[in-house]
């Protein structure tokens, strides 16, 4: 329960066209109503941040193993090969997931000009 004065009648009208106003907004809306960050999410968040050059790094790198190890034919290259191709490959599954989320979380782009636009463009 709040202390104090109310809200004046100006002070209710002005808010209540801010919360209009941010009520038109859906994705934000969306976003809002869908706020919960559980581990997983947060997780892939990070891992889809990593640098596209790393992943590039990784890539070459495990494929440069997996060659020196199909002509060596020893267990050495080979596991290095797994320990950096199993990161690589969980480092470039988590961009494509969330870059295929934000696709979705943004819907179809709009283009000028069309007639269902709401700022009248």
């Amino acid at each position: 329960m709040m202390d104090g004065p109310g809200l004046s009648s100006r002070e209710r009208r002005i808010l209540a066209e801010i919360e209009g106003d941010l009520r038109e907004d859906r994705g934000l809306d969306r976003r809002l109503r869908t706020m919960r960050r559980v581990l997983p999410v947060r997780v892939l968040d990070s891992a889809a941040r990593v640098p596209a050059t790393v992943l590039v790094v990784l890539v070459s790198l495990s494929l440069g193993l997996l060659m020196v190890s199909a002509r060596v034919h020893t267990a050495a290259p080979l596991a290095l090969f797994a320990v950096i191709w199993l990161p690589s490959v969980l480092l470039l599954l988590a961009r494509l997931v969330r870059r295929r989320a934000r696709h979705t979380e943004r819907g179809r782009p709009e283009r000028p000009g069309r007639p269902d636009r709401v700022d009248g463009g």
